[in-house]
């Protein structure tokens, strides 16, 4: 890091930064250093969530170095939703940015949201524009959240998204039903309102779509400012752990159907996945006679497989149903 870039110290901050590591270390230092450049008064709150290398040592060096960087160390990794919900009572600032570590926000992006929401008082939360490495747009925002999205996101090959979502959505600034959870800016009366994150997601898209619904219902909009950009490298924390990168996002997509659009369904959505990661574990186990890399890929959608079959929510919530009719 440079020396000459120091984080502004104001008493009262206008955005509280909050930022979820896991085996982050080679991102954290790309994703401070763009915070550190910004104009407007920060305090961040680094929270590591048991990252298994030497990410929580580098989350302590920089809240030791910097009065404003604030680390919180989990000794497990509790999921990313709940590890958002860790600062939550601490935040001092208007706003609340969550941002995921490999993110690096674009000059007079984080100016632009600020901004935009002090102008715009029936607006709770704002999402920029995501971009990848090569300046190409990607999925920013959601209009809708139905089985037809999760088609496209966890059934069909990453490429095919790509090509017929990502390179087509109306970039305009608009109204929506939630923005990407890599970078959002919410206002912190309704973060806190709504209680943060549902603990329930643990790593999946649907956790800001959750959000933001229920911050809709306070009353607010979310609105999708194409102004601001932030660079995501997206995917770097499930590298670390596939095998739980699949199974929670699976789990997450049903888990948020059933929460929102009842069991019929949740269990079609199950049923899909269920077929889907069976499918995607005999085709890797075909691909795997000639190349160790696939029997891998076989093994781990197995294991999805038999997870999403035996703890499944729709089964942990008729259960919950069972065990109240019984008192």
């Amino acid at each position: 890091m440079s020396d000459h870039t120091k984080l502004r110290n104001e008493p009262v901050p206008r955005v509280s930064v909050i930022i979820v590591t896991y085996g982050s270390t080679n991102e954290i230092p790309g994703c401070i250093e763009s915070l550190l450049r910004r104009l407007v008064p920060l305090e961040i709150f680094l929270v590591d969530n048991a990252s298994p290398d030497d990410t929580a040592q580098m989350v302590e060096d920089y809240a030791s170095r910097f009065e404003n960087i604030h680390a919180i160390l989990n000794k497990e990794n509790i999921g990313l939703a709940a590890a958002n919900n860790s600062p939550l009572g601490q935040c001092k600032g208007d706003y609340v940015l969550i941002l995921n570590p490999d993110t690096l926000l674009r000059e007079n992006s984080l100016e632009r949201m600020v901004n935009f929401l002090d102008r715009s008082p029936d607006v709770g939360v704002v999402g920029p524009k995501n971009v990848y490495a090569d300046g190409t747009p990607h999925a920013s925002f959601h209009r809708n959240w139905g089985l037809l999205h999760v088609l496209m996101w966890r059934i069909m090959p990453y490429r095919l998204p790509r090509l017929l979502y990502d390179r087509f959505s109306s970039y305009k600034r608009q109204d929506l039903l939630f923005v990407s959870g890599a970078c959002l800016l919410v206002r912190r009366s309704i973060f806190e309102q709504i209680g943060g994150y549902d603990p329930e997601y643990f790593l999946t898209v649907e956790d800001a779509c959750d959000l933001c619904i229920r911050a809709r219902k306070t009353g607010c909009r979310v609105v999708f400012l194409p102004d601001a950009e932030v660079l995501h490298m997206t995917g770097r924390s499930a590298e670390q752990a596939p095998y739980i990168a699949v199974w929670q996002g699976y789990r997450g997509t049903v888990y948020h159907f059933l929460k929102h659009k009842g069991i019929p369904q949740a269990l079609v959505v199950s049923f899909l996945l269920l077929m889907s990661s069976a499918l995607r574990s005999v085709i890797a186990a075909i691909l795997g006679v000639t190349k160790e890399h696939y029997r891998t890929v076989a093994r781990m959608y197995a294991s999805v497989f038999w997870s999403l079959l035996v703890r499944n929510p729709i089964r942990a919530k008729r259960w919950r149903f069972s065990a109240v009719a019984l008192r």
